[in-house]
Parts: structure tokens; C-alpha cells; sequence
């Protein structure tokens, strides 16, 4: 995506006579394509590369990165190599005057003095001035702009900065320990610059979180210290346009003495420091990133703090009523009586069981290998419209397996697996003609939703609703990623080879079980892949039979 050029404004007139005065110094976060992002309008950028998710993507910036920099050294010395000469020629210059300074006149009485002198003043000054004129560097600008196309967008810059607030909302994390590479309670490599900070207070502003804003920005100002203002200055930060927005938050929280003295300390603003407050007074922020429907609640995030490193003892969920247990399944299809799976039971109203070491090492390699091209963004139903969409609340990528793009080996292996969610529950997989294949990236996230429709739709009039649901777990994320059931007090990790299932309906009246709520937790270092399958009612019309009428549901909308 080009990048727009920007062009330098006096700073306070930019705050201060902008027509948009309520957003000013927030500007830069208004262009197009990333309040499109924020405000859930996104157009349809299901093919384009997602850079927080995809393992090939960001390997790709890390070359682009490598080859910028590359090229920004080549430009350097090409600079440097015009400033050598110039440099040179400026010496020689001045060692003649140096050696005439106190004695010029008889310096010049000498002709072997006098007449070098005239002739460079004529013959020499024109080329100098015509390698002064002379643009250095064309073919690195021009490589620049060739890759520029390549590099990230707007939007997948949004999308990271979602990434990153979702793990510091989830759980709870200071802004100064994730700066200092801190998440979670556990010491990372990586840290955060000055620029990093600020963009994160920027969008803190924009959520209407400007206690947290302040504490991004107080960093931001103090990682600038680190460098030469200068370094900043040409890459369009400043410590005074900081200390503006600084005093912006402080204004839309009521402390506006502590705004005027922070202006005051700043000589750009200085006497004009009440002035400002006063205008920020009359312009208050308006919040243009809403984060109200996006599905964090504190129970949900609770639950994801308490299981978000992977436990050592092997536990596989938080606060497990005692009487349920591990067995073998032996008994749930005639294949499982030669061979049994271990099956952990999580909870028995709703039920809820995790099955181990389901998949091999071979399958779930061969899985990823196949679905990794395919993959395309993840879509979401939405109740209002009846159709998939794209949204924030769902941040990973995605693909339907079987694909008609897949060799006959791979659907081969998946019409295996689909026969081994049958010996899984029990229920019959007519409907289900494809399994969902997901890959989260750094705090990809599904909020809290329910896999029934619980709406009439054209899938649920053929169908019915999903009556059950299977994820099967194929890596151990690094650090987050359990799958989190707010109404039931139940967290399980991610698990490589096992898989999760429960049911979404009530087994006696095939009524909506609202206690089946779940959500995906953030992941916070590495990668999360899963699979995951719905199982449709009217497929088990003669396999598992209703004992009561439905207490809640209408089947007259079907007819």
C-alpha cells in the first residue's frame, strides 16, 4: 500500500486551527483504512497477507526489513562518499587561507599565491557547484520505491496494534513491563522503542483509555533520550507533539492544572499553555475506536490469566468439580473397542470431554502443510445480515478442508478424520462436509460467542442447529491461547494431539445450552492451530433421540 507523503505543519497551528479540532495530534491515526479497521467497516481483505498470523509473512518483512536496510547503507554511502569529496576540496581551500590569515597582503604579492587563487575562483567553483547540485542515491530511492508496494499497510498495522492491546487487556499487564519485554510475569528478548510506545498511547487515545494512554506516552518520552532528538525529529516524532497529547489526556480527565504545567515545562508551548488547555477544554476527544461490543468480560479474562502459561503437571482445566475423571473410550463406536481413547471428562452438564493423542506427529504436519497456502481470513456469522463476515472480534486465518485445491492423499487423510469424530462422539457427520482449519497469530483472539446459530438460516433450515462441536488442538502454543468457558468456571490449554468436545444443545430437549459460552484466549507468544468441526441436528434424528419436548425452542420456524 503507497504511504501517503506527508507534509510538515507548525505544530501548534496544527492542533489549534485544524477544522477537526477535537482529534488534533491524532491525525496521523484518522487516514483512511485504519478508522475503517477500528470501526468494524472493513471492506473485504480476505486475500490479503496477514502479517500477524501467517509465520511466511513476517519472515518475508524480516528479509524486506534486511534488504531497506541494505539499501538505506547504500544511499548512506553514497552521501558519505559525495561529502568526502566536497569535504577534501573545502581543506585545500582553507589550508591556502589558513596560511595567508594575519599576512594577506603579502601572501598575495606572491603570483605562485595569487594567481591559483583567481583561477580556482573562476575554473574551480563551477564544478563544485554542480556536484553540490548533483542528486546522489537515485538508484536506492528508486529500489525504495519499487518495494514500497510490499511493505505493510495501514490496516495491518491496526491489526497489530489490536494484537497487542488484546494481550495487555486480557491480562491485566502494565505497559511499562511490556516495554521492558515483560508478558505475562515472564522476561522476553524483545522491547519496545520510543516510536513503538507512542503509536500504543495514540491508540489508547483513540479508545478513550487515556490513563493507560498516558502511561504508553510517559515511556515514549523517556525512550527518546535514548537517541539524538534529531534521530526522531526526521522520522516525524517529537517530544513537544508528546507532550500535546499528554496534555490532552490530562484535560479529558478533569486534571487540567497538571495540563497547563505540563505545557509550561515545554518552551514550544510556554505562555501559550493556558490558551491550549482552554482549547482542549472546549474540543474534548471524541473515542472513534469502540472496544464496548468486542466480548472481553473480566470473568473471561480471568479465566485466561489463570491457565495462560502451560501448566507442568499435565492438568488440563481450571477448578474441575472431583467426581469427573480419565478413562478409555471403548464403547462410543465398535472401532474404539480395538482401539480405546483416553478421554479426560471436563464436565457432564453440559458435557464437555477432552480426548488425547487423537492426531500423530505425521498427521497434524501433514495437516498444516496442506492448509498453510489456502489460507485466507477468517470469517464470522453475523445474526443481523445471516452471512460471514470479517471482523475484529475473530482474529486469525482460516480455511475449509476438504479443498478441491488438495491432492487426493490430503482429503484422504481428512475423510479419516472426519470418520475419527464419528468414533468420537458417537453422532453422525452427514452435514458436515468440511472441517475448519485456524491459524492464531500474537493476540489472535475469538471473544466469547456461542457456536449454535440460534437464528433461521438457510444452513440451519437444512440442517438444523450445531448440536456439538469438536476442536482439535494441533501445537502448544508457547504462552496463551486455552479456549475459555466463562459460565462454567472452565479454562482448558491448548494441547497438541487432543481434542475438545461438547455439546451446544441439551441432550433431553434439544433446547440451546447458554451455558456453552466460550471464547478463545489470546495468544501471546508463538502460533495456535486448531481445527475445528460443527455437527448438525437433523443429522442424528435416529441416532440420539429427544425424551422431552424442547422448553425454548420454536421448530415451527423451520416449516
Amino acid at each position: 500500500m503507497k504511504q501517503a507523503r506527508v507534509e510538515r505543519v507548525p505544530l501548534q497551528q496544527s492542533i489549534l486551527t485544524k477544522d477537526d479540532s477535537h482529534n488534533a495530534d491524532a491525525g496521523s491515526w484518522t487516514r483512511p483504512g485504519l478508522r475503517g479497521w477500528y470501526d468494524e467497516t472493513v471492506k473485504d481483505h480476505t486475500h490479503r497477507k496477514n502479517y500477524v498470523v501467517s509465520e511466511q509473512s513476517r519472515l518475508q518483512l524480516v528479509e524486506q526489513d534486511l534488504e531497506l536496510a541494505a539499501n538505506l547503507n547504500a544511499y548512506a554511502e553514497q552521501l558519505q562518499k559525495k561529502i568526502s569529496v566536497l569535504r577534501r576540496v573545502a581543506e585545500n581551500w582553507r589550508r591556502a587561507l589558513d596560511e595567508a590569515k594575519g599576512r594577506e597582503e603579502e601572501y598575495l604579492s606572491n603570483p605562485l599565491h595569487s594567481f591559483p587563487l583567481i583561477r580556482t575562483l573562476h575554473e574551480d567553483w563551477g564544478p563544485v557547484e554542480r556536484l553540490m547540485q548533483q542528486l546522489v542515491g537515485q538508484e536506492q530511492i528508486a529500489a525504495l520505491e519499487l518495494m514500497r508496494e510490499q511493505l505493510p499497510g495501514a490496516e495491518d498495522v491496526a491489526e497489530a496494534m489490536w494484537g497487542i492491546f488484546r494481550i495487555v487487556h486480557t491480562h491485566n499487564l502494565e505497559p511499562k513491563d511490556v516495554a521492558e519485554g515483560v508478558l505475562d510475569g515472564i522476561q522476553y528478548r524483545g522491547r519496545l522503542s520510543a516510536l513503538d510506545c507512542q503509536a500504543l498511547g495514540k491508540f489508547y487515545f483513540h479508545v478513550a483509555d487515556y490513563q493507560t494512554a498516558i502511561k504508553w506516552l510517559t515511556l515514549s518520552q523517556d525512550l527518546m533520550e535514548e537517541q539524538p532528538l534529531e534521530y526522531y525529529e526526521e522520522l516525524g516524532a517529537t517530544s513537544s507533539g508528546i507532550t500535546l497529547l499528554l496534555s490532552r489526556c490530562l484535560v479529558a480527565l478533569d486534571r487540567f492544572h497538571e495540563a497547563e504545567i505540563l505545557l509550561r515545562g515545554d518552551k514550544t508551548f510556554g505562555d501559550k499553555a493556558y490558551h491550549i488547555v482552554s482549547h482542549f477544554q472546549e474540543h474534548p476527544p471524541q473515542q472513534s475506536i469502540n472496544i464496548g461490543s468486542r466480548g472481553f468480560t473480566e470473568k473471561f479474562n480471568r479465566l485466561c490469566r489463570s491457565m495462560s502459561r502451560r501448566k507442568t503437571d499435565g492438568s488440563a482445566a481450571h477448578s474441575k468439580p472431583a467426581r469427573l475423571h480419565c478413562r478409555y473410550n471403548a464403547t462410543t463406536t465398535a472401532f474404539l473397542r480395538l482401539a480405546p481413547l483416553r478421554m479426560e471428562e471436563l464436565s457432564l452438564d453440559p458435557y464437555i470431554v477432552l480426548y488425547h493423542n487423537v492426531l500423530s506427529d505425521e498427521e497434524m504436519a501433514r495437516l498444516e502443510n496442506m492448509s498453510t497456502p489456502l489460507l485466507h481470513r477468517a470469517r464470522i456469522f453475523d445474526k443481523e445480515t445471516k452471512k460471514p463476515k470479517i471482523s475484529p472480534v475473530r482474529s486469525a486465518d482460516e480455511v475449509g478442508i476438504p479443498n478441491p485445491k488438495l491432492v487426493t492423499g490430503d482429503i484422504q487423510l481428512v475423510e479419516c478424520i472426519q470418520k475419527r469424530i464419528t468414533d468420537l462422539t458417537g453422532l453422525m457427520l452427514t452435514s458436515m462436509r468440511r472441517i475448519q482449519f485456524l491459524k492464531y497469530g500474537f493476540g489472535g483472539i475469538y471473544v466469547p460467542h456461542h457456536d449454535f446459530f440460534s437464528v433461521h438460516t438457510p444452513t440451519s433450515r437444512l440442517h438444523g442447529d450445531r448440536i456439538a462441536t469438536v476442536i482439535f488442538y494441533l501445537n502448544d502454543v508457547e504462552h496463551g491461547g486455552a479456549t475459555a468457558f466463562p459460565n462454567l468456571d472452565l479454562v482448558v490449554p491448548t494441547e497438541r494431539g487432543a481434542v475438545l468436545f461438547w455439546h451446544n444443545m441439551d441432550g433431553e430437549t434439544y433446547d440451546l445450552d447458554y451455558r456453552t459460552l466460550h471464547g478463545a484466549c489470546p495468544v501471546i507468544v508463538g502460533t495456535k492451530m486448531v481445527m475445528a468441526g460443527w455437527i448438525y441436528e437433523w443429522d442424528q434424528m435416529f441416532v440420539k433421540s429427544t425424551y422431552y419436548p424442547p422448553r425454548q425452542k420454536d421448530y415451527r420456524q423451520f416449516n
